[in-house]
């Protein structure tokens, strides 16, 4: 099945030449939509030859929103999302690969004790709260990495921020899809955090509001 990478950026000139050179050495597609970078974060994607698509909106979301549009029109069956930010380590792409087609998503379950304490917790509580409203058994709901089968997402999610994963899993849920959670390792990543206290309510909304919307 044709693939394609997406690395949603915002100012990541500290991480995205290793992150590209890792993703291209393992042979394959890359696509960055970017948020307005002013760090030279673009120039590097360009100059080693990745189409740069700028976001339609703000927020990550708004990213994969954009970048779920081009793959199909480019004619890619599955879209691994993976933070820029050298935190996932690419290497195991092939291995999440193996889970496809038999699953619709394959995701990436981090070690915890690599998530900061900051991260750590809400991410805990959101998992817990995914699996009380939909009966489910996940680990890792906010995972910045995962492969998705494209014609299954296309025009089904419309969350703008750091919800996106969030509602990417809801998505899968609610329509019955499968799903696998597989071990990676999980990096100290390079430059600082874009998530916020304010980003974690906003993911807490989402699973909620998502319970009860057809």
């Amino acid at each position: 099945m044709k693939t394609c990478v997406l690395l949603p950026t915002r100012n990541e000139v500290l991480s995205i030449q290793e992150v590209i050179t890792r993703v291209k050495a393992l042979g394959y597609d890359i696509i960055v939509v970017d948020e307005n970078s002013k760090d030279g974060t673009i120039e590097i994607a360009e100059r080693n030859n990745v189409p740069v698509y700028q976001r339609k909106g703000l927020g990550k979301g708004c990213g994969v929103q954009t970048a779920l549009k081009i793959t199909h029109q480019k004619g890619y069956d599955l879209m691994v999302i993976m933070d820029c930010d050298c935190t996932y380590p690419p290497e195991y792409i092939p291995h999440l690969l193996k889970f496809i087609p038999k699953y619709d998503m394959v995701v990436g379950k981090r070690n915890v004790e690599n998530i900061i304490w900051p991260h750590r917790l809400p991410n805990l509580f959101h998992t817990r709260l995914m699996n009380l409203l939909y009966l489910s058994n996940l680990k890792d709901v906010n995972s910045g990495m995962r492969i998705i089968k494209i014609e299954k997402f296309l025009n089904k999610l419309d969350a703008k921020q750091f919800d996106i994963e969030a509602q990417i899993t809801t998505t899968a849920l609610k329509n019955k899809l499968k799903i696998k959670e597989i071990p990676i390792e999980y990096k100290k990543r390079k430059g600082e955090s874009k998530i916020r206290i304010k980003d974690g309510f906003i993911i807490t909304w989402r699973i909620i509001i998502e319970r009860f919307r057809k």
